[in-house]
């Protein structure tokens, strides 16, 4: 693994934040963050993300997917695809991280796109009162994730600006950014605003 930078302490640290703030339950949601080598690490299938440690995450090759480091008995999430169309058409993103709140669950129902509110919050996502798009894209759930992730990739590469974050519909949240610290920011952003929806804002 020499050369290959190595974020799982950090990812651990934000998966017990999610954990804690309720937008990861039992083993849902994952995180990731790009190695420097064409590469990038998730949380393992099957993790609790209030207590993750290093022995929970794979490294994953971006082209194919493939497993380059982790244990045998570990598995890639079926969310892996998503993560893995958010790299392949975000140059700049570096982190990607999806969770599963109630607020979100709610809020994706009956809205497509999901019109995130334009209070002050809306700024941490690059939004101001300037006519820009505030609306977060709803893809359809499907058992086969990986025909998210192709429709991902499709939305992604028609809408060159997007805002760094989605939603699928009764199921979660994924945000993304140049830094890890930059995604945690736009993914609790979002968090906070589909609060205000669910809450009926």
């Amino acid at each position: 693994m020499s050369g290959v930078c190595d974020p799982r302490s950090r990812l651990a640290t934000i998966g017990r934040l999610f954990y804690e703030r309720g937008w990861t339950w039992a083993a849902a949601g994952n995180l990731s963050a790009r190695a420097d080598d064409g590469s990038f690490w998730i949380t393992a299938s099957d993790t609790c993300k209030g207590e993750l440690t290093a022995t929970d995450f794979l490294r994953v090759a971006l082209a194919d997917g493939q497993v380059l480091e982790g244990g045998p008995d570990r598995r890639p999430p079926a969310e892996t695809a998503i993560h893995r169309a958010i790299y392949e058409t975000q140059e700049t993103a570096t982190a990607c991280l999806h969770g599963h709140s109630v607020e979100a669950i709610l809020a994706s129902r009956g809205r497509d796109p999901v019109v995130l509110p334009r209070v002050e919050m809306a700024k941490a996502l690059g939004v101001w009162d300037d006519g820009t798009p505030t609306g977060l894209p709803v893809f359809a759930n499907h058992p086969d994730v990986a025909s998210i992730g192709r429709a991902v990739a499709t939305f992604l590469c028609d809408h060159p600006r997007p805002l760094p974050a989605l939603i699928v519909r009764d199921h979660g949240v994924t945000a993304w950014g140049q830094s890890l610290s930059d995604a945690l920011r736009h993914y609790e952003a979002v968090e906070f605003l589909l609060a205000l929806i669910a809450g009926g804002f």
